[in-house]
This record gives structure tokens, sequence and C-alpha cells, in this order.
């Protein structure tokens, strides 16, 4: 009996000793066609690894590419580094949540013609979409690229980073980050509900730019059915404060403008706008309509 339990315990201990150090020792470069086929194939996209591949299986399944492309054309999504950690078990029972996903470097190019449409990298998912969760959404080090052909400008947001969760591949989704436009850092907070099949999600978006001293608000429905569209609320505001001139302190008035907002890639309307400069009850209120 005694030989049995030790039989069996030598047994699981080569097995976890192979799961551990198994992987260190397998070239699985020379597995990338299986995985650039497996990739694509759960995408809908193609997907080329440049870069070196590294597989975990314990104490977590670990997965991280190097130098990774998805999609075709000349402007896929690109990045330095992908890493999914796994939890093992939804995976054993077909499900795919992630504790934890990175995306490292990322470069994306979306172009905008001059009716509204974005076109970019189309994901054909293949996976029910409610299969896939991840716990921690990381992004670091990003680039978004907008070519707009209605007003032949390219607006670049650099250093993008974002942490946050995404609940399944059609939302909801959460999180915090902060990007740079023009030189200046823009932190942000954004939550999102889900993906509806008419392609409409609603969208709560704030931002806080890091030199200026007023706080940007929008609370919506984003439709990107056809043309990209969003309906809601905009709130600027800006508190009392205190400017440092040369010949000395000054206090600064605050200010709030509130509006139901209509936004395309042409023109943003502006619907029972108020905009209040002072302090209550003395505050200059107007109101109005505007349309840009």
């Amino acid at each position: 009996m005694q030989a049995t339990l030790l039989t069996i315990a030598i047994a699981v201990i080569l097995a976890v000793v192979a799961a551990l150090v198994g992987p260190f020792f397998i070239d699985w470069a020379s597995y990338r066609s299986v995985f650039e086929r497996e990739a694509s194939r759960v995408t809908g996209l193609e997907v080329r690894v440049g870069g070196e591949i590294e597989l975990r299986v314990l104490p977590a399944p670990r997965l991280q590419l190097q130098q990774v492309a998805l999609g075709g054309g000349a402007e896929p999504l690109r990045a330095r580094s992908l890493t999914i950690e796994f939890e093992l078990a939804p995976l054993m029972r077909g499900g795919w949540r992630a504790s934890e996903m990175r995306l490292v470097g990322p470069e994306l190019k979306l172009a905008v013609d001059e009716q509204g449409r974005f076109s970019g990298p189309n994901a054909g998912v293949s996976l029910d979409p409610e299969s896939v969760s991840i716990d921690r959404l990381g992004i670091e080090d990003g680039r978004l690229v907008l070519d707009d052909a209605a007003s032949k400008r390219v607006i670049a947001f650099e250093k993008l980073w974002f942490n946050g969760e995404l609940r399944s591949l059609v939302g909801p989704l959460r999180g915090e980050g902060a990007f740079t436009l023009a030189g200046e850092v823009y932190p942000y907070r954004l939550t999102s509900g889900r993906l509806s099949e008419s392609g409409s999600v609603r969208l709560r978006l704030n931002v806080d730019p890091l030199n200026s001293p007023f706080n940007i608000e929008a609370d919506g429905t984003l439709n990107t059915a056809d043309k990209s569209q969003f309906e809601g609320t905009l709130n600027i505001a800006r508190p009392v404060g205190i400017a440092q001139q040369a010949a000395g302190s000054l206090v600064t008035q605050p200010w709030r403008l509130g509006s139901k907002l209509k936004l395309t890639s042409a023109s943003a309307l502006l619907q029972d706008a108020e905009f209040s400069y002072g302090s209550e009850p003395n505050a200059v209120k107007l109101t109005g309509t505007a349309e840009m």
C-alpha cells in the first residue's frame, strides 16, 4: 500500500515539474503558424506574430506574443507585445476568462470619410462574446491616429494608457487612463454599457486636463451602425480658483456650461445650452443654441 501511494506521489510530482519546467525547453516559435492560424480563426482578423512566443502552463496559463499585427492591408493594429493570463477553470469549460490582459505599444490608425464613417481593422469574432471576460485590462504607451477626410486633419493621441475591466466582448467596460494631445496630458475615466444589436452603446466620459482647471463630462449614446453619432449631454465646469500673476494672486471666477449635445464628425449641435459665470446667487447666465 505504501509503495503504491509513493508511486502515485512521485508521478504527481513529476507531472507538476514537467508542467512547470517543460515549457521553458520548448521552442514555441516553431509553432508560430499554429498560433497565427488559431488567433486568426478566433478574432476574424489576419494575425501575424513577428517576435518571440512564450507559453506558461502553471500556476496559470500565460501566453505572451511579441511584435503582433492584427488585420490585413496597409494599416493593421500593431503592438510591441500582447500578454494574456487565463483562469484555468473557465478555460477547461470552454470559456475565455482572462485574469489579466496587457497590450504594450499598440498603434492604430482610423480613417474618417467625409460622411463620418470610420474605417479600420474589422473584427469578425467567431467566439461567443459572452464567453470572453477580462478582469484586468491594461494598455501601455498606445498611439491612436484619426485621419479626417472632411477637415483634412490628422489627430494623434499619444502615450495612451488604460487600466480597467471588460465583462464581455460587447461590454460593459470601465476604467481610467490618460493620453497626450498636442503636448497636453488629459487624464480620463470611461464607462460603457453593452453594445446593442443595432450598434449603439451607452457611454460616460470624464476628462480632467492636467494643465487646465476645468472638467469635461459627456454622458449619452454612441451609435456606430452607419455614421458615427453621439447624442447625450455635455457639461464643462471650472471651479473657483487662484491664479498667480506678477502683481500677486487673483481669484478666478467659476463658470459652467451645460447642454444637450448631438455630435458627428462634421458638426456639433448644442441645444438648451446654459452658460453660468460667477458664484451663485449672483452668477450671470446665458441660454441658447449653438451649432459648429
